[in-house]
């Protein structure tokens, strides 16, 4: 799985301008409607697979894709027990 959300990342990169360029001339009302169609065939012509919506995040120790945190790039069990061993700096446990 961890090949796949990498060739997904891959393709959203190399297909992000084209996208975006597209998407701005099928979404501009005042150019001419064959050329907006134009735009938006060319746009569903793009691999499905160079959609950001389609990339997942994982652990980057587990490889584990649930309850990731995004900062951190850790699944919530990972941050759980290296913020216990205090390998982060600053980050302590909340006192009552």
């Amino acid at each position: 799985m961890k090949s796949i959300d990498y060739k997904r990342r891959k393709f959203f990169i190399l297909y992000e301008a084209r996208h975006k360029a597209l998407q701005a001339v099928a979404m501009n009302q005042n150019l001419e409607i064959s050329l907006r169609w134009w735009a938006q065939v060319e746009k569903s012509k793009l691999p499905r697979q160079s959609s950001l919506s389609r990339v997942h995040n994982h652990c980057i120790e587990t490889n584990r894709s649930r309850s990731v945190l995004s900062f951190y790039k850790l699944s919530r069990l990972q941050f759980r027990r290296l913020a216990s061993k205090g390998s982060f700096s600053g980050l302590r446990k909340a006192c009552w």
